[in-house]
């Protein structure tokens, strides 16, 4: 009778954490992620031209510790992570000019180099969207503390090329996929609004 009890109970609980799943389910009404509500504020990067919608216990990552994640003086220019430093957003405004049309090839080419850096990275989903100048690739790397989800980006801003890249540890990858996918997709260049 304890064991129907107990079964009945698992599932009581995986029906409501489904349920809490679908009702926040976008940036706006926030996201479980990891059993924990994570709510998300627009936030204006690289002097007000380009905004992304970020978790809002995000913070900006303390140069010490962007040295040790980032090895490379290469790093990007903005690096915004969650307070254990586990999950991460990095932004870099490059001064190069670039098209839409320009998006396709920059894609393929930093897809390229990383698998030429490192032969052993694990390749997922890659696209560049038609209506939006965005390309972006997901893939596994491998690191000291253990395998690494990353979404890469390639999109522009006042005619430059923005870099960016999530990652977080690949164990959490199914927690928050939907969530970097949702931000990516929040990116928008706003350096004509100013």
């Amino acid at each position: 009778m304890a064991e129907n009890e107990d079964f009945f109970d698992e599932k009581i609980v995986e029906f409501r954490r489904r349920a809490r799943k679908e009702k926040y389910s976008t940036l706006e009404t926030g996201m479980y992620i990891k059993d924990e509500l994570v709510e998300f504020k627009t936030q204006k990067l690289f002097h007000d031209k380009l905004s992304i919608m970020l978790p809002i216990t995000f913070v900006d990552l303390p140069s010490n510790l962007a040295k040790i994640k980032y090895s490379s003086e290469q790093r990007p220019q903005i690096i915004k992570t969650s307070l254990d430093t586990t999950v991460n957003w990095g932004f870099s405004l490059l001064n190069a000019t670039i098209y839409p049309e320009h998006i396709k090839t920059l894609h393929e080419q930093a897809k390229e180099a990383l698998r030429r850096l490192n032969p052993s990275f694990v390749f997922y989903e890659s696209k560049v969207e038609n209506n939006i100048p965005l390309g972006w690739f997901e893939f596994k790397s491998f690191g000291i503390d253990g395998n690494v989800y990353n979404l890469m980006i390639i999109t522009m801003s006042d005619k430059k090329m923005v870099h960016g890249i999530f990652n977080c540890n690949f164990n959490d990858v199914l927690e928050w996929r939907d969530a970097a996918r949702q931000m990516m997709y929040s990116i928008k260049d706003i350096s004509k609004e100013n």
